[in-house]
């Protein structure tokens, strides 16, 4: 079966998800699969994209055998990188003059020249434009706005042209302040948009013009909303789910071989009139009722989808409690399936962390191999289903990519959709978790560095009393050595304290060696350690073991290339249930058997109150 891929800047929305809609359609009936790739990052909003973005890796190349490309979703050396695989690419919406590629655009000419025409028809001359001529769709239906006047007689006047900032309401509102500033010459107005088209609406009405009397607007795209504004919105309806299935249809036939020479794909566009333009009302009974079910519904789905995203961002919020990783949380959303893949530190893949619902592990991919096959399955098994895929990733902070097996949001603002916001809280939530683990590390070198000494890193003065005060407490028999260096001031100052600290260093590391699992070194202060024994036994007993430590110690030491020898004594004390209770009384006897080693040359002593073994 073919996987067809979508290459978008958000994956719904009445307009991304209108054409993916219609490529998963056609891609059905096909019998193709879809992978849709969001090209923003996560948590991005809606924006007017100047300057397409390039995807730093090469996305479900592995799975995928061609491309449509949904308005500047990519740049054009990604594009050709793709093409250069041998891939088709199909742009909707949107040309790269660099490329050599089928594209499929809305006929914007036969929507707005019936738009123009119409007002024409209703007595108005001075018709007004007013978009964001930035994007190439508003630049064909402000060229389409002049040709049309003039074909009817009406030179353009350009002081008649209000450029909107963007393709949303803001941009509309905008440019409707510039026409009331200028005395609002026109009679009409055609905007780029249907937002553009609200935007006015709502600056003119609230600077009490009326409407259309005053101005008559005139709008394109046919949003959902546009039956809802005051007065309802004429405006060119673009069959959106038509564009993406003759991008799919024009996609498999270029992957196929039989679609010939690029070309450019056109689907025709159609004038809906309502009442802004100055037609009179034709809302009925019937009609009426269908748009109070209408909002009814939508006002439901609302409700839905406000308490589902709560419940999402609490169980990411609480992501010290419940690993996100897993996607358990998945389990609360419409989506049939769902993966995540993590990249791997120093490693061009991605692990595949968490899987939805729970399954048997599955192995590390590469971004051209994500998602994993298993994900398509389930999409595959799903009529109506197609794979979205995500990048969790936002700002600097990109941790890797999330795959769900889901229909298409067409409801949802453009950038609001659901997955869209999953991918950025679960960037957040992954965010959060590493601070954590970074503050644990931190919070445990702080512990370390507390009980242990930081050269040698055995147990410092304060930790091996708490040690030996707990060996103590269980009992029944427990020793003290207490190690001292001798001459080592010397050392100190014939060869200077960097020598003296390897030799300590040294010392340690045999002490410990020499132990292994049948006692705990410590670090006592200056030239002096201490050990505690407390897996006393035949084989172990104290006096043996300082025998051992004293061997130890006594081989030659060679920092820096010298070769130094270097002797010690050693202090022995045993606990027995009196009169050495207290870890501190239980350092102080082994420190004065060790004073007597030391004046007697003996090596080891044991303690006044401990009998020789």
């Amino acid at each position: 079966m073919a996987v067809l891929g979508v290459l978008s800047p958000f994956l719904g929305g009445w307009y991304f998800g209108g054409v993916i809609e219609g490529i998963a359609r056609a891609a059905a009936d096909a019998g193709a699969a879809v992978v849709a790739v969001q090209t923003l990052d996560a948590g991005t909003v809606q924006l007017e994209l100047t300057e397409p973005p390039h995807p730093p890796y090469p996305l479900a190349w592995d799975h995928v055998a061609g491309f449509v490309v949904i308005v500047n979703a990519a740049s054009a050396k990604y594009l050709h990188e793709i093409q250069s695989t041998g891939r088709p690419v199909v742009v909707v919406s949107h040309e790269f003059p660099e490329l050599d590629c089928p594209t499929v655009f809305p006929d914007n000419r036969v929507g707005v020249r019936a738009a123009v025409e119409h007002l024409i028809r209703h007595g108005h001359r001075r018709i007004a434009f007013a978009g964001f001529l930035n994007a190439l769709d508003q630049q064909e239906r402000y060229e389409t706005y002049r040709r049309t006047l003039r074909a009817h007689g009406i030179e353009p006047d350009p002081d008649l042209v209000f450029e909107a900032t963007d393709n949303q309401e803001a941009g509309g509102a905008g440019a409707a302040r510039a026409m009331l500033e200028a005395g609002l010459p026109s009679t009409a107005v055609v905007a780029g948009t249907d937002l553009n088209a609200m935007g006015i609406l709502r600056v003119l009405a609230g600077a009490g013009c009326r409407l259309p009397e005053d101005q008559a607007v005139v709008g394109f795209d046919d949003l959902s909303d546009a039956s809802f504004t005051e007065p309802r919105l004429t405006t060119v309806r673009q069959p959106l789910f038509q564009v993406g299935a003759t991008a799919a249809e024009v996609l498999l036939a270029a992957i196929d071989g039989t679609g010939g020479p690029p070309a450019r794909h056109e689907v025709a566009t159609e004038l809906v009139v309502r009442e802004s333009c100055g037609c009179p009302g034709s809302a009925g009974e019937a009609s009426l009722r269908a748009e109070g079910q209408s909002q009814y519904r939508e006002r439901t789905r609302l409700q839905r989808s406000l308490s589902s995203q709560y419940d999402i961002s609490l169980d990411l919020l609480r992501s010290h409690e419940e690993d996100p990783r897993q996607l358990g949380w998945l389990g609360r959303t419409s989506a049939r399936a769902g993966c995540l893949g993590l990249w791997t530190p120093g490693e061009p893949s991605l692990e595949i962390a968490g899987h939805f619902p729970p399954s048997a592990p599955l192995p590390p991919v590469t971004a051209s191999g994500f998602p994993p096959a298993e994900i398509l399955d389930e999409a595959r098994a799903e009529p109506g289903s197609l794979t979205f895929v995500v990048p969790v990733r936002v700002g600097d902070r990109d941790w890797g990519l999330l795959a769900t097996v889901d229909r298409v949001d067409l409801e949802a603002a453009t950038g609001r959709e659901p997955i869209n916001q999953w991918a950025a809280l679960l960037t957040m939530a992954l965010d959060y978790q590493a601070v954590l683990h970074t503050l644990r590390e931190q919070e445990e070198q702080l512990r370390a560095s507390a009980l242990h000494d930081h050269l040698t890193g055995l147990p410092n003065r304060s930790h091996f009393l708490q040690l030996l005060a707990a060996a103590i407490e269980r009992g029944p028999e427990v020793a003290v050595l207490f190690v001292d260096l001798n001459d080592f001031k010397q050392i100190n100052d014939t060869y200077g304290h960097a020598v003296g600290d390897q030799i300590l260093v040294e010392v340690a590391d045999r002490l410990r060696a020499e132990l292994g699992g049948h006692g705990t070194a410590g670090r006592f202060g200056g030239d002096e350690f201490l050990v505690l024994l407390d897996a006393l036994g035949d084989d172990h007993t104290p006096e043996s073991t300082a025998r051992r430590l004293l061997s130890a110690l006594d081989r030659p030491h060679r920092p820096d290339g010298l070769q130094l020898a270097v002797s010690a004594s050693i202090g022995v004390a045993v606990a027995h249930r009196t009169p050495f209770a207290d870890a501190d009384a239980l350092v102080r006897e082994a420190d004065a058997a060790m004073y007597r080693a030391k004046s007697r040359r003996t090596g080891v002593e044991a303690g006044s109150g401990t009998p020789r073994r």
